[in-house]
């Protein structure tokens, strides 16, 4: 709709009138062309993998594993990869360049949910404390790819040392020692590993495996008195 009027002197005519264009989209700067030296030893190294893709899993397309042996082929990774950004699209694409970049915003989330999961266990309730410590270790483990291997070994085998003594105060000693021994591999040189096992191998009666368990512990840290009451007190009489 059109109309007509009329401005004073001087007086600025900072409007428009009509349908205004859409202003012009800055546009992207053209990517530069490959580097033909590059290109070419691209080329000469590409094999073409015959794959599926589920969702975020991607498979071998002959066998339908997520790891083959036959096709020597290893999509965990990748899929985990997938995974990840498939549930995280807000996630920052590619990985960060700055080395043994940790996401703090998740450390302080997993480190509180097992500190609620502590709490639930001085309070002597072990089946509270173990559903704590479980989404701690399930929030330690969705860390990307990229993250640094140890924050991840070290925060997983911490938990999981927690709730293995969760499981033991519930009296389920054979969750107690899969958890144990989950930590024994994560951190074959921690004591606190095999107290765990030991632990959980006693309240199986299988005490001579309790034993051993107790004697790797107490060789990376003798002078550790927890483990060495344990012992003791596992030991028949006439080896005290």
């Amino acid at each position: 709709m059109s109309h007509s009027h009329s401005h004073a002197p001087g007086e600025d005519h900072s409007h428009s009138h009509g349908p205004q264009p859409p202003p012009q989209q800055q546009q992207r700067p053209m990517p530069a062309p490959p580097d033909p030296v590059i290109q070419a030893l691209i080329d000469a190294q590409y094999v073409p993998v015959d794959l599926k893709v589920d969702g975020s899993i991607v498979r071998c397309g002959p066998h339908n594993a997520v790891v083959c042996k036959e096709c020597n082929l290893d999509f965990v990774r990748l899929s985990q990869l997938a995974t990840i950004l498939t549930q995280n699209p807000n996630i920052i694409v590619p990985p960060p360049s700055t080395p043994n970049m940790v996401n703090k915003n998740l450390s302080a989330m997993v480190n509180k949910i097992k500190e609620e999961g502590n709490q639930n266990f001085k309070a002597g309730q072990f089946d509270q404390a173990v559903i704590r410590y479980t989404v701690a270790a399930n929030g330690a483990q969705s860390r990307a790819p990229w993250e640094p291997n140890g924050v991840l070994r070290e925060e997983v085998s911490t938990i999981l040392a927690n709730r293995s003594a969760s499981f033991a105060g519930c009296q389920d000693y054979i969750s107690a020692l899969a958890d144990a021994e989950a930590v024994v591999e994560m951190r074959k040189n921690w004591p606190k590993a095999y107290l765990r096992k030991a632990k959980a191998l006693r309240g199986l009666v299988q005490l001579e495996e309790a034993l051993d368990a107790l004697a790797i512990g107490l060789s990376f840290e003798p002078e550790n008195k927890v483990p060495s009451e344990l012992l003791c007190s596992l030991l028949p009489s006439d080896h005290v």
